[in-house]
């Protein structure tokens, strides 16, 4: 073993501690690099960041797709008046079905108007059966005011049933005659009631103004007063459903 003076010890100690130092920066300088890079970098990349969009920003603004099928589908549940029917058993050339589908060609229309019925007498049926138009027309009230069977009641037992299957319900309201038939203006006010507090559209058939010579015959329109009778189904449909105008 060789032992050193002291003076020479005490060098290489001196020595050994500036060499370990200068290790050790170098090494930290061999870090920085892979610590991020250079200030000026890194903030750069912060930049960045924060001007980002969150996920949800682009479904925000995203505009409605032209190309979502349309449902422009009504079902036609009324008597001879929504059947164009007249004279006993006779039908328009044009029944009001037609005329809706001429005046919107986009509708599907299903057709369960029927000559004499009454919403007594349809509700139970119509009830439990499914539904699958978007909207569906209630006409009645007319043939059951004549007869003194409960209308409200019963219409309002349809239109629950088109709302709890997802559909939207049309109550025409009753048309006019020359002569007013029996409990008309009664059974009008029932439709307009039930229609304004189930949120049922109201066509208000009432308020359709007609001559005397528009009548097919004492209770039923002719084509040009059915017409515009259909006109105001058209109209709610239109509010309801713009997309099926075409």
């Amino acid at each position: 073993m060789v032992f050193l003076p002291a003076h020479r010890r005490a060098a290489c100690v001196r020595l050994s501690d500036i060499a370990f130092t200068l290790l050790a920066i170098l090494a930290i300088g061999a870090l920085v690099p892979a610590c991020g890079g250079n200030s000026h970098n890194h903030n750069t990349g912060n930049n960045k960041a924060s001007v980002r969009q969150p996920a949800h920003a682009a479904s925000s603004t995203a505009q409605p797709d032209p190309q979502a099928p349309r449902d422009c589908t009504v079902t036609f549940e009324g008597d001879s008046i929504l059947h164009g029917g007249y004279a006993a058993n006779r039908r328009f050339d044009e029944p009001p079905a037609a005329m809706l589908k001429r005046l919107r060609p986009a509708y599907t229309v299903i057709d369960n108007s029927e000559p004499g019925a009454t919403a007594t007498r349809r509700a139970p049926a119509f009830s439990t059966a499914p539904l699958t138009t978007h909207f569906v027309v209630l006409q009645h009230g007319i043939n059951d005011a004549m007869s003194g069977q409960p209308y409200e009641p019963a219409l309002r037992r349809m239109v629950a049933h088109v709302q709890a299957e997802g559909r939207t319900p049309v109550i025409t309201g009753l048309s006019r005659q020359p002569l007013t038939a029996t409990g008309r203006d009664e059974a009008d006010a029932i439709a307009r009631r039930v229609a304004g507090e189930t949120g049922a559209l109201f066509a208000d058939w009432g308020a359709v103004t007609f001559k005397p010579a528009e009548m097919a015959d004492v209770l039923h329109p002719a084509p040009a007063y059915s017409e515009r009778l259909i006109g105001r189904i058209v109209l709610m449909l239109d509010k309801a459903a713009p997309e099926c105008r075409a």
